[in-house]
């Protein structure tokens, strides 16, 4: 019975510890464009875990690109380009908005987490955000398209 009872309790401390760690941050997004990978850096977030909430501001995202020494991944003029999450965003809440400069932006329009990168060359600095029922968070990612 002892036995028993210190293997149960051994369980729920695993259990425990593995959602408070797996929750103390947001889901970070993969994000693929034709066939490549994107980097992308954390940007503002709110993110409650078990037993604290941390809420954290970010530099704007033309900023951290420069901070973050992101590089641009290389694309052709209206690719696709996918975000997915491990762990789904709540229902209508994922956006897109692009950058031209530090205080110049663009909301972006996109179906079934799939967005068009403009057909201009040059390029282009994104901000995605999304929230869960732990908080909110913001990520960036930059791209040239050629």
């Amino acid at each position: 019975m002892k036995r028993v009872l210190i293997f149960l309790l051994t369980v729920v401390v695993l259990v425990g510890g593995i959602y408070f760690v797996f929750n103390l941050k947001p889901p970070k997004p993969t994000i693929t464009i034709e066939n490549n990978i994107v980097e992308v850096a954390q940007g503002s977030y709110c993110w409650g875990g078990l037993f604290n909430v941390q809420c954290v501001d970010k530099i704007s995202p033309p900023n951290i690109i420069k901070h973050e020494k992101l590089k641009p991944v290389v694309v052709s003029p209206g690719a696709e380009l996918t975000i997915k999450f491990n762990r789904k965003p709540l229902k209508n809440t994922l956006s897109a908005t692009i950058w031209f400069n530090k205080n110049e932006m663009e909301n972006v329009q996109f179906n079934d987490n799939v967005l068009i990168v403009p057909k201009e060359k040059g390029v282009y600095i994104y901000s995605v955000s999304a929230h869960w029922k732990n908080g909110s968070s913001s990520y960036v990612f930059v791209i040239e398209v050629k």
